[in-house]
């Protein structure tokens, strides 16, 4: 019975990942960071607004010259992306 309910627990962890995801970002206070990153580095919108996805190829790209925490956060966006782009579609 143990076991059972350790699997319907990791299922649900696995279910709600991303809900967990933007709490803790908003709880840190960390919400929009990279999309002020992206802005602040020149990587705008023709709305005057952050692209987080090129910055997140550039970062990708050129990983020697970005800190731990914003390549994360460039992997981070860049999955968000595709996972946005699979539900428009």
């Amino acid at each position: 019975m143990a076991d059972a309910l350790k699997e319907k627990r990791q299922g649900l962890a696995k279910k709600f990942w991303l809900q967990r995801a933007s709490s803790s970002m908003k709880k840190k206070g960390t919400e929009g960071e990279f999309t002020a990153k992206a802005k602040r580095a020149g990587f705008t919108k023709k709305d005057g607004s952050g692209d987080a996805q090129a910055y997140a190829r550039h970062v990708l790209a050129n990983k020697d010259d970005f800190d731990g925490e914003t390549i994360k956060q460039a992997q981070f966006a860049l999955n968000m992306g595709k996972m946005a782009k699979k539900k428009e579609e």
